[in-house]
């Protein structure tokens, strides 16, 4: 059975540290818009509950109501 090479570190591995090195200030920056895309706040369940009982039913052409 063949080992693993460890040693090997890919073109893109190094040029992603290269740049790292060359401006730390990135990963606080990614840090920052990590936050913004992907760090949410969990969901309310009560204010779930509140917006689907508060949900008034369609008629099933929403662009034209019939009167009743």
């Amino acid at each position: 059975m063949a080992e693993k090479n460890t040693n090997y570190v890919s073109d893109t591995t190094k040029f992603i540290n290269e740049l790292l090195n060359k401006n730390p200030q990135l990963k606080k920056k990614q840090k920052i818009l990590r936050n913004t895309w992907w760090d949410k706040n969990f969901i309310d369940l009560d204010e779930q509950k509140d917006f689907k009982e508060s949900d008034l039913p369609q008629n099933g052409y929403v662009y034209f109501t019939y009167k009743r």
